[in-house]
């Protein structure tokens, strides 16, 4: 009995063992895992610090897998994404995170500056001030409601939120470095450069201090000082790639373009993907005369970053003066745009569609492909006429070897054409056959030469000294901005491709010129959003007509701020024609479908050369005793019309070359007139200035709502203020 005591003790202790093995790995495990995660958060703290966001949020993942409850884990990594611009995210983590850790005020805060990326303002003034009630002297919370301002546009309050930390704490560097930045776009410079120096006083040996302090020594002219402070910010940090990209945008803006290159070459040896470098070194390739090389390093730079507007716009300006127009490899480059193309023609965007034909074709103006897309396009809004115009120039101008297959027997060579080419000389016989109606056969007249222009603009700009993005952007926007008016026949628009010292040049050179209108432009970007503000002035007064502030964020934020700025001023021109030729009271004139106009539509008819711009505003002003009469439309063609004339008083003094005006446009259902992608690229006003047309005046609301659609505006001043660390 004793021996089955003895071993049933044994049993239950070897159980007991057994059973206590697993808790006691367990334990083990979890010493194991709890070391694993703090080894893995400071290996991605450290990547974090030199700023390499991807690794280190791949880290600190890897650490919550094994600890999920690891509060200052989940906060770094809301910080992370807060740097990436996943502000949803960093939303999400940072509520995670306070559930966890204990800085709550700093969890808050960058919650609060997520909110307000979001453009949920209320929301993180909400959370800014809970966090102040809670801790009064909390200086982040202050920051964050000086954001606000400025996002609100109002520098002064910010100023006083940033004075006000820096009552709590004199020697905050982000409180002396946001003081500086503000007083500056304020236009204060003398008490910006104290602020510097105060920060260089205290922080002498941060390399962020002297990068800001070049920026604004830059900014307000100083490029000897800006230089020098650039050049202690990267002896202080050796991998510091801002402030090299400050530098050598410092070095081009002294025409140092050698020196540039060498720098560009530097950073792009450490690394590849710096879209902005290869930007910057063909940039300063292409100021040196070097085109082929610039070209080269434009390409390279547009296959790491496809989505660099400026580089593309300034390549393909390059293109047009640098490359032959028969030069096969234009096709290359214009195949982004048939791709663009394509992409809006699936989302049912017309206007947008035709934009990227536009741009093709000027690229590539032989480019048989995007002739044809193009052409298509006008047939299916109902141009005809154009339809004919494209599909006679494909015909001219394809290379029969390249297009067609020659089968030879014993006698003659034959020519066998594409199915394609059948259709459109099939199309162009019809289409020839149908139009001997109209009225360009009846007056025997080809409207395709028609001398259309009606509005001289001049589009000039003033250049920064430093871009910290993109330099020479103004200028570079100035020119797209003048080539995207060359589909709008009524309206011939140049550029000045040198800066303006300011508006007395402009208006100047402007009136000199004999002008109607010119434009002012000036650029601001950030690495996810773009400014165009463009003031339009009438060159015979030189007073302000309108005031245009476009923002957009997004992929094609820049070309889609040049097409909104093309409507924006093609809205305020009156719709103008000339008369072609008088009989019997009826009219020829040059305007058409094309111009939107409609059966109905009532005109002004003016002495040659009486119509001015008004004295201020929109619109024209010409004297009573300069009206010869009215002209009513009666036949509309696509770019010519008929109608009716009303003479004023007994004589009839009425000339061929006088002027029509647009007084009156009936509504139409017309949805070729009213808004398709070839009506969209024309004036569009009557003589006041105002919308001709219910689409017309849709269309500008749209815009307009569109340019208020986002609450929160980024700025460079801004940005430059959130990444102060």
């Amino acid at each position: 009995m004793n021996l089955i005591r003895i071993r049933m003790k044994y049993h239950y202790m070897a159980v007991f063992i057994l059973l206590l093995i697993p808790v006691f790995a367990f334990s083990q495990n979890n010493a194991r895992q709890g070391q694993s995660a703090v080894t893995l958060y400071n290996r991605a703290y450290q990547m974090q610090q030199k700023e390499d966001y991807y690794s280190a949020i791949e880290s600190y993942r890897e650490a919550l897998q094994i600890n999920p409850q690891y509060g200052d884990a989940w906060y770094n990594l809301a910080l992370c994404t807060f740097s990436l611009g996943e502000y949803e995210l960093a939303v999400e983590y940072s509520d995670t995170a306070s559930r966890y850790a204990h800085n709550l005020s700093d969890i808050q805060n960058l919650k609060g500056l997520s909110l307000i990326a979001l453009g949920r303002i209320q929301e993180a003034n909400d959370v800014f001030n809970a966090v102040l009630k809670k801790y009064p002297n909390d200086i982040n919370a202050r920051f964050g409601l000086a954001e606000i301002d400025l996002y609100n546009g109002s520098i002064s309050a910010a100023e006083r939120r940033y004075l006000d930390a820096l009552k709590r704490d004199p020697n905050n560097r982000k409180a002396l470095l946001s003081l500086a930045l503000v007083t500056a776009e304020d236009g204060r410079v003398d008490v910006a450069e104290r602020y510097v120096n105060q920060a260089l006083e205290y922080h002498s040996g941060e390399a962020e201090v002297h990068y800001l302090a070049s920026y604004l020594a830059a900014t307000r002219g100083d490029i000897k000082e800006a230089e020098r402070r650039a050049r202690s910010a990267v002896q202080i940090k050796g991998d510091y790639d801002k402030a090299y990209e400050l530098l050598a945008d410092i070095l081009y803006a002294q025409g140092r373009y050698n020196d540039v290159i060498d720098l560009c070459d530097f950073r792009i040896g450490r690394n590849r993907q710096l879209g902005r470098a290869w930007y910057l070194k063909g940039l300063s390739e292409e100021r040196l005369g070097l085109y082929s090389q610039a070209i080269d390093t434009y390409d390279t730079g547009l296959s790491i970053d496809p989505q660099d507007e400026i580089m593309r716009f300034a390549l393909e300006q390059l293109i047009s003066k640098a490359i032959t127009v028969e030069d096969e490899k234009r096709n290359d480059w214009a195949q982004y745009h048939l791709n663009k193309a394509r992409e809006y023609s699936r989302a049912f965007d017309g206007p947008g569609e035709r934009y990227e034909y536009q741009k093709a074709l000027s690229i590539a103006p032989l480019n048989i492909t995007a002739r044809q897309l193009f052409a298509n396009m006008l047939e299916r809004d109902g141009f005809y006429e154009l339809y004919l115009q494209q599909l006679k120039f494909i015909k001219e101008n394809e290379k029969i070897t390249t297009t067609s297959t020659v089968q030879k027997d014993e006698n003659t060579p034959k020519t066998v054409k594409t199915s394609r080419q059948v259709k459109n000389d099939d199309t162009i016989e019809a289409l020839e056959s149908i139009l001997n109606t109209n009225l360009a056969h009846k007056y025997n007249i080809d409207p395709f030469y028609l001398n259309k222009v009606r509005w001289n603009i001049g589009i000039y700009f003033e250049r920064k000294r430093v871009k910290l993005l993109h330099s020479d952007a103004e200028q570079i926007v100035a020119q797209a901005a003048c080539d995207i008016f060359n589909g709008v026949p009524a309206a011939s628009v140049d550029v000045q491709t040198d800066a303006i010292s300011g508006f007395a040049e402009a208006y100047r050179t402007a009136r000199g010129a004999g002008r109607d209108y010119f434009i002012i432009l000036s650029v601001d970007e950030t690495e996810r959003s773009f400014s165009l503000d463009a003031t339009v002035y009438s060159a015979r007064t030189g007073t302000k007509a309108t005031e245009l502030h476009i923002y957009r964020t997004g992929n094609d934020r820049v070309s889609r701020s040049i097409r909104r700025l093309r409507q924006a001023v093609l809205d305020i021109l009156p719709i103008r024609g000339t008369v072609l030729n008088n009989s019997l009271n009826t009219l020829l004139v040059d305007i058409g479908k094309s111009d939107g106009i409609v059966k109905g539509a009532q005109f002004d008819i003016v002495k040659k050369g009486k119509i001015k711009t008004a004295d201020t505003g929109t619109g024209v002003v010409y004297s009573d005793k300069d009206v010869i009469g009215t002209y009513t439309v009666s036949v509309v063609n696509e770019e010519i019309s008929e109608g009716v004339y009303k003479k004023k008083g007994f004589y009839d003094t009425l000339n061929v070359g006088d002027e029509l005006i647009l007084v009156k446009m009936p509504n139409s259902t017309d949805e070729s007139v009213n808004g398709n992608a070839v009506t969209d690229t024309r004036p569009a006003a009557d003589n006041e200035g105002e919308p001709a047309t219910d689409a017309a005046e849709k269309a500008e609301r749209e815009s307009i709502k569109e340019d208020l659609k986002s609450p929160t505006k980024e700025s460079t001043l801004i940005r430059m203020i959130q990444n102060i660390l």
